[in-house]
């Protein structure tokens, strides 16, 4: 799994889920991954931060690298 950030207007940020295509993708990052999207999600913006940290851990925990 891999999830794209990007900021959006209005203060949102869209949370892109794909599938990754080599394991050594980054979990969570604002470059779009090579594989397939498989689900879009928008969140406020200020809430992003609360993502990343989560991704960050679960990057930990499965020894995969995240996006700075």
């Amino acid at each position: 799994m891999t999830v794209y950030a990007k900021a959006l207007r209005g203060g949102r940020t869209r949370l892109q889920f794909g599938i990754a295509e080599d394991l050594g993708e980054p979990i969570y990052g604002c470059v779009p991954n090579s594989g397939p999207v498989f689900f879009r999600h928008e969140i406020p913006t200020a809430d992003e931060p609360l993502y990343r940290a989560f991704f960050t851990d679960l990057a930990h925990l499965a020894d995969r690298p995240i996006a700075s």
